[in-house]
């Protein structure tokens, strides 16, 4: 038998030292430097001198949480959550609004430049365009864990770098409809019977109502279910149940939100922009980037149930939606019979897997230029992009759009490390940056969400 030799663990050192942090990164984390290297210091903000001690070191860099302060960051607020650091759910409520917005945008900024080689003078040059809103009471939809043990009934969130269940009485970030039902909701979840049989439940607040979601892993006893529908009537919410299938138990089952003027509707199991105020902002942002005209035909890569389709459907002559859900795409065609009358575009809704290039020409033949007319003419079918990836990016959407060229492209990311990597291809294709737009779409934590627009 081979032995291996491996290195014994570097003791780290108990005894404090001193150091002043200059600058925040993306995670809320104090940058620091110590005898050449970089610190990362937990909880401190720029211009803090601390006492710190390490708690992880590595060749380039290491990790330290402070024991001391000497001096505090006018930036450093109040957080307003009873259980912040204990809960994983934010990381930034020490710290004050504009820091996290200026943290964020800059590590947005320093990595597009690092991973595209380009400079960005043109952004870096303007006041930072911050997207932001309510700092609190911002989050309609949340998904509680529910953790049965030891004759106790944990109802919340994970504790920080752990699977334990937090169980939480009070969220300052959900909006107001779904902080009021944490208590009632706890009272009611702790008389049902099979409480093994609880899986987690997901509180969504929309204009249509407030409604849960209550996942079971084995049928309810009529008791139990008698339960859940007395708390629905009592708190005047829609109530469902999620085994095998979605049931609705209690109240209205054709949830809708708005945006603009039109009413999207959607299944309690859909995806759905979970800051409402910046999701108002973020479609009207993109509007004005895309400067739509009545002769553009305009392409929403990732459309979703039309979140901007729909909007971006009454100022142009085309829209053609794709995306690789086929029961969202359903949705995005029912939306937009369920708005016609704002509509004045021709639209279209697609099921394709954008990821997928075996499905590549599903969607790609849009691209291509149309032949038509007597002479032939040759004239662009889409001249106007809209994406809006999930976290993997859209990477094989991108090779085939620096193909066909379309005049703009505003692409909403929720990733920057995949964002930055797509950016580089259009940028290499001849494309330019010339907005940028950080999205406070979760304030108080680490979370960064942004929009580019992208000028041929």
């Amino acid at each position: 038998m081979v032995n291996f030799y491996t290195p014994p663990k570097k003791s780290l050192s108990s005894q404090s030292v001193t150091v002043t942090v200059h600058t925040l990164d993306a995670f809320g984390q104090g940058v620091a430097n110590l005898n050449g290297k970089t610190i990362f210091v937990k909880a401190a903000l720029p211009n803090e001198t601390v006492d710190i001690i390490l708690t992880e070191e590595k060749k380039n860099y290491a990790k330290a949480k402070v024991v001391r302060y000497h001096t505090r960051s006018p930036e450093r607020m109040q957080p307003q959550c009873d259980y912040y650091q204990v809960c994983g759910g934010c990381d930034m409520q020490h710290i004050s609004p504009h820091l996290q917005h200026q943290a964020k945008y800059n590590a947005l900024i320093n990595l597009l430049q690092k991973e595209t080689n380009s400079s960005l003078r043109e952004i870096t040059g303007s006041t930072p365009h911050i997207v932001a809103s309510s700092p609190y009471h911002y989050r309609r939809r949340a998904r509680l864990a529910i953790y049965w043990i030891k004759n106790e009934l944990s109802i919340g969130f994970r504790k920080a770098s752990s699977n334990q269940i937090i169980n939480i009485e009070r969220c300052p970030v959900l909006v107001p409809q779904l902080d009021a039902l944490l208590i009632p909701l706890q009272h009611c979840l702790r008389d049902i019977r099979q409480k093994k049989a609880l899986g987690h439940i997901e509180l969504i607040a929309v204009e249509s109502g407030v409604m849960a979601i209550l996942r079971h892993t084995t049928p309810l006893a009529e008791q139990d279910i008698n339960r859940l529908k007395q708390f629905a009537e009592q708190q005047k919410i829609a109530f469902y149940l999620q085994g095998d299938t979605l049931v609705p138990l209690v109240g209205q089952t054709d949830p809708y939100y708005t945006i603009d003027q039109f009413k999207l509707t959607f299944s309690p199991l859909d995806f759905i922009q979970v800051n409402s105020e910046i999701n108002h902002k973020m479609v009207a942002t993109a509007l004005e980037w895309l400067d739509l005209k009545p002769t553009d035909n305009v392409l929403d890569l990732f459309c979703g149930m039309g979140n901007f389709s729909l909007p971006i459907a009454a100022h142009c002559k085309s829209v053609t939606g794709i995306e690789g859900v086929t029961t969202l795409v359903a949705k995005a065609q029912l939306n937009a019979t369920l708005n016609q009358k704002l509509i004045c575009a021709k639209t279209n809704f697609i099921t394709c897997n954008l990821d997928d290039n075996q499905q590549f020409s599903t969607w790609h033949n849009l691209l291509r230029q149309d032949q038509s007319g007597h002479h032939q003419k040759r004239m662009p079918l889409i001249n106007k992009v809209l994406l809006d990836p999930s976290r993997t990016g859209a990477f094989t959407v991108i090779n085939a759009l620096i193909k066909a060229l379309p005049a703009r492209i505003v692409y909403i990311s929720c990733n920057p490390a995949t964002l930055a990597r797509d950016s580089k291809l259009l940028i290499d294709a001849g494309y330019k940056i010339t907005r940028l737009a950080m999205l406070d779409m979760f304030p108080q934590t680490k979370h960064v969400e942004s929009m580019l627009l992208f000028i041929k």
